[in-house]
């Protein structure tokens, strides 16, 4: 099995944890944090500070355990020194033949991803959702539980899809936007924006992911 270190410490690091742990593939040899304030063990197993880690690049493949998009600036200070990511996928999810997951991307339970669509790097996509065909999702977005992707979408680097969203084909999410939980979105959105309702409206500026 490929020993694997996750990203984080918190819920969704344990639900990375169940996920690798479910496909068979991983030893799992812990946690790596950044913040101080974080345990010394989780789930029975230990928690290392960054600065301190004791397993080098090349013993082990990393994965992010953090729902939000500001995950992206712990992952790259990991990959400047060196080391490199897995891809992880639910043994329930359904991904096409034709589809491309990138490293460092997490797929959870029940996930579909159809024909010809691209997963960039380090994308999260939870519980349920459904991404349909010829989409190119870029790298360090969130897609939330059950959101529905339809097909022939752009959705920018860093950007965060809630709870339930629901998103027409042929659209471009700009770069960081968030897409409110229960949205329904019809038209484009921009850079850095929030969008919410039925349809869904621009709701402020100025905002980059969660």
């Amino acid at each position: 099995m490929t020993p694997l270190l996750i990203l984080g410490a918190g819920s969704m690091a344990v639900e990375v944890l169940d996920i690798a742990e479910r496909t068979g593939q991983f030893e799992i040899l812990g946690f790596i944090v950044n913040t101080p304030e974080a345990p010394t063990e989780l789930e029975g197993r230990p928690v290392y500070r960054a600065q301190a880690l004791p397993i080098p690049p090349g013993a082990a493949l990393l994965v992010a355990g953090i729902v939000s998009t500001r995950r992206r600036g712990f992952i790259e200070e990991m990959a400047a020194r060196g080391y490199e990511f897995a891809t992880v996928i639910h043994p329930t999810a359904t991904v096409s033949p034709r589809a491309r997951i990138a490293p460092g991307c997490v797929l959870h339970p029940g996930v579909i991803v159809a024909s010809n669509t691209t997963i960039a790097p380090h994308v999260i996509v939870n519980r349920g959702a459904l991404i349909g065909h010829d989409n190119r999702i870029e790298s360090f977005t969130t897609i939330g539980p059950g959101a529905n992707l339809a097909g022939a979408l752009t959705v920018g680097p860093g950007s965060y899809i809630g709870v339930g969203a629901v998103i027409r084909d042929h659209l471009t999410l700009g770069p960081g936007c968030v897409v409110a939980a229960g949205a329904v979105v019809v038209k484009d959105v921009e850079a850095n924006t929030l969008c919410g309702g039925l349809p869904a409206k621009l709701l402020r500026t100025g905002v980059d992911g969660l």
